[in-house]
């Protein structure tokens, strides 16, 4: 999975440097709505290749926690726990979180919170 991240990456960032060209090219030619075109383009590639590069950091953080935990280690949650707590603001969590958390707890709270309402 890491792998196809830094390929993205790579790929997003060749794509935007070429479009780089491309718009100064365009603009030395005084051609500035192909130039904004292009622009825009290297904006689009330039947060896809940010997006990859903090996706692949966070896999191999993932996987170093993963490993340490294997060898009987016990370390310290990353920091946010998991990505679906990050968008939840903590109030749910990921299969693959790195707190005491668990998927399963959160479906648990969720029913006896609906049996609670609904009873």
């Amino acid at each position: 999975m890491t792998m196809s991240n830094r390929r993205y990456q790579h790929a997003a960032t060749a794509g935007a440097v070429l479009l780089a060209a491309a718009a100064i090219a365009a603009a030395a030619n005084r051609q500035f709505t192909p130039a904004c075109g292009f622009a825009i383009g290297v904006l689009i590639l330039a947060e896809a290749a940010l997006r990859e590069y903090r996706r692949h950091r966070r896999v191999r953080a993932e996987c170093e926690w993963a490993r340490r935990r294997a060898l009987g280690e016990h370390p310290a949650p990353l920091d946010p726990c998991c990505l679906l707590a990050r968008y939840s603001h903590g109030e749910a969590h990921d299969r693959k979180c790195t707190s005491d958390h668990s998927l399963e707890q959160f479906l648990a709270q969720v029913e006896a919170e609906h049996r609670r309402g609904g009873a």
